[in-house]
């Protein structure tokens, strides 16, 4: 029902439309495109601005459902309602992101609409407070699917199937699953063969459970991100993933270790990216034993790393790869490596040297200082001080051990180039 004020503003826009609409001349399809940017409410209310726009919602192929409020049950009816009008056609997107617990019988309405919709991008933020939503059949065999993103709010609130049969998937992104002997058989990712991009974020094995390997075969995969896996210590020893990824291209490492295990060489390997935590500290266990063993399995896992062209190292990775005892006699040796750079997580700068460069400041002894314009505000300073070679931007410093910096530059014969990024610094900091 429109409010007076509503109707009086709409009316004068009308009486102007054929000067000021310029966007009400265009093309049905060109203007949904663009409304598409918008999330679905804001989409909705244009519907004001003039006659043109008042049913254009209806054949939007984007739907955005973001809840942020505090009354959830008009959100859900708003979205009932919006699905209830909606003209009959397939939709390129369909997104739906939870802040505050919903029943499960309106997660799995909404899905299984972008399912009967033939959505070819499916992104789903899961929050019930009752039972745990599945993913319809329709959905699990679509041949129309390209994107699909999952994300669990509690570990249990959408279900993975055991098997997928999506030929057309390309992206698969995971974020807060628990995988056991109940909802994984080895298929789930074997059912994608086009799968290009697997992205597993606060995943584990669950403890205890019959399933102890997750087996990744995807012979088509070129990205690969692993970010904080979740699986207790106490599975550190059993617990494995296993990857068969002939075309892998990127890897992506975040968080404390796991046991990953690649079957076969990744000659495609173009650049890898870790940023390696060590084990938190705790008066009831040997934080030292832990981080023996985190420093072997990593280890372990670079080695079957070594035909990267670029390795990315957080500045985490620095203190992991000073208290590796002999790094240089056992580390891995990297033949096609060109690029190595050691990355910010709030990038403020960054220095690029040559690697004769790098060479030359390692051979010039202690006590020497270089410095070196970046521009007129700035100045980067690089300090060799006892086995330290010490980077410096303003109140910046990091500070990378000789020893670390000797292993990389002789177990890459082909490297070209060492890049150093900068964080920024917070003003209690400064």
């Amino acid at each position: 029902m429109e409010t007076p004020k509503i109707k009086k503003i709409r009316n004068q826009l009308e009486e102007k439309e054929p000067d000021m609409d310029k966007l009400g001349s265009l093309p049905d399809s060109i203007l949904s495109h663009i409304l598409s940017f918008l999330d679905t409410e804001s989409a909705i209310k244009t519907s004001v601005l003039s006659k043109r726009y008042r049913l254009l919602w209806t054949s939007l192929p984007c739907l955005d459902f973001k809840f942020f409020g505090h009354f959830i049950d008009r959100f859900s009816l708003f979205v009932n309602h919006v699905l209830a009008r909606r003209e009959p056609s397939n939709l390129s997107m369909f997104r739906l992101s939870l802040k505050k617990a919903v029943g499960s019988a309106f997660l799995d309405n909404c899905i299984s609409y972008a399912a009967k919709h033939k959505v070819e991008h499916l992104r789903i933020r899961a929050y019930t407070n009752d039972s745990p939503s599945t993913l319809p059949r329709w959905l699990l065999n679509s041949s129309w699917l390209r994107i699909l993103r999952l994300n669990n709010v509690t570990c249990y609130s959408m279900l993975l199937p055991k098997s997928l049969a999506l030929p057309g998937l390309k992206v698969l992104w995971l974020k807060n699953f628990v995988f056991s002997d109940e909802n994984y058989n080895g298929e789930l990712f074997s059912g994608c063969p086009s799968l290009e991009t697997l992205i597993l974020n606060k995943c584990c094995i669950r403890p205890e459970d019959k399933l102890k390997v997750l087996d990744v075969n995807c012979l088509n995969l070129k990205n690969l991100e692993i970010r904080h896996w979740r699986s207790p210590w106490k599975c550190f020893d059993e617990h494995m993933i296993k990857v068969n990824a002939p075309r892998l291209g990127s890897f992506k490492f975040q968080g404390h270790i796991a046991k990953v295990n690649f079957k076969e060489d990744l000659l495609c390997l173009d650049e890898v990216w870790i940023d390696l935590r060590y084990p938190t500290a705790c008066a009831l266990v040997d934080v030292s034993e832990r981080r023996r063993r985190t420093s072997e399995s990593f280890m372990s896992m670079l080695g079957q790393l070594c035909d990267v062209k670029s390795l990315v190292l957080s500045l985490n990775m620095i203190e992991v790869l000073s208290a590796i005892p002999y790094l240089r006699e056992y580390g891995p040796t990297f033949e096609n490596l060109r690029y190595i750079k050691f990355t910010a997580e709030d990038k403020h700068t960054e220095l690029r040297l040559s690697i004769n460069s790098v060479i030359h400041l390692l051979k010039c002894g202690a006590s020497q200082v270089l410095v070196l314009d970046v521009s007129k505000e700035q100045q980067l300073l690089i300090n060799m001080k006892c086995s330290k070679m010490k980077l410096m931007c303003k109140d910046v410093a990091v500070t990378i051990p000789v020893h670390v910096l000797s292993y990389l530059l002789e177990s890459s014969p082909s490297a070209e180039l060492l890049i150093v990024e900068f964080p920024k610094v917070s003003l209690d900091k400064m």
